[in-house]
């Protein structure tokens, strides 16, 4: 009998590999899908932006955005699964979430004068992707440039110094903005969905991109410019007036301190001699709020979206 079985074992070995039997393959899995790979495990990650240019002028309205991202995979593998994504910053408001790389996206509500945009990568459930490309700035004006220098002081205001150290705030994202509309633009003529047949997909409809919140209250940011260490710069936080330990290491940070209920945070960058660095953009504030769970004996951040 053994004897056998070794004989049939040798002959299915010596078949071709198309006449081998297969077994069934669990379904693909993508790196940026699984969370053993924290936020350096992406080093050659990177994001741009196509549109706008910098330094560009921008008529009164919606600004349209397309993105180009390199070594990183943006949007859902299946439907239903985890979605790897990027996070806009408008000035400094809270993170709104980009999830499709290809799609042109619309962001109304800007005033006229000076804005920057910041665009971060991030993993499904929104740690920062920390490789040295995997952060994006542009600066552009809305209207007419103020000439003079009155531009140049509301630009003063407004824009980041790029060769200085930028701390850029992403989680806990906090309460959307009231006046940014971030919306998905549908590039398919109506037509063509009117036409589609039922067993056809129809292209989807723009509407606004929900941003859920983080499933705990974490801090985590962008670092361009600069390097954390004990003795290197440090982000000093305040949690509802209080002041946590500094953090000397660029990594995801749990808010322990941050029960259930609504929560005030600052954050600052500070240099090696404990001197604020200044840049406009490092000094950020956020409210946001935990909901407490008493069925999963835990707590989440409630879910901020942007819906108009």
């Amino acid at each position: 009998m053994r004897r056998a079985l070794l004989a049939l074992l040798a002959a299915s070995l010596a078949l071709p590999a198309q006449a081998r039997p297969r077994h069934a393959s669990s379904p693909a899995r993508r790196a940026e899908d699984d969370p053993r790979k924290r936020g350096r495990g992406f080093p050659r990650a990177s994001i741009a932006f196509a549109s706008p240019s910098d330094l560009s002028q921008q008529m009164e309205g919606a600004v349209a955005i397309r993105l180009l991202v390199k070594g990183y995979a943006i949007g859902a593998l299946r439907p239903g699964g985890p979605v790897p994504h990027a996070h806009l910053i408008v000035d400094n408001e809270p993170a709104m979430e980009i999830s499709d790389a290809n799609a042109t996206w619309m962001l109304g509500g800007l005033s006229p004068g000076p804005h920057v945009l910041r665009a971060v990568l991030c993993r499904p459930w929104h740690e920062v992707v920390k490789a040295p490309r995997a952060f994006a700035m542009l600066r552009f004006w809305v209207g007419a440039r103020i000439p003079g220098k009155a531009g140049r002081a509301a630009e003063s205001v407004t824009w980041p110094q790029r060769g200085k150290p930028i701390l850029t705030y992403v989680l806990p994202v906090g309460a959307p903005s009231e006046q940014l509309v971030l919306a998905r633009l549908d590039e398919s003529p109506p037509e063509a969905a009117a036409d589609a047949g039922p067993g056809e997909a129809k292209p989807p409809e723009p509407v606004a991109t929900p941003l859920p919140g983080a499933n705990r209250p974490v801090l985590d940011f962008y670092l361009s410019n600069a390097k954390l260490g004990r003795r290197g710069d440090k982000v000093r936080i305040v949690l509802d007036r209080r002041e946590l330990p500094l953090i000397t290491d660029w990594t995801p940070h749990p808010l322990r301190g941050a029960r259930g209920g609504a929560h005030r945070i600052s954050i600052d960058l500070l240099s090696r001699k404990g001197v604020k660095v200044t840049n406009v953009v490092n000094r950020s504030d956020r409210v946001f709020t935990v909901e407490s769970l008493q069925r999963q004996g835990g707590s989440r951040l409630s879910e901020s979206r942007l819906s108009r």
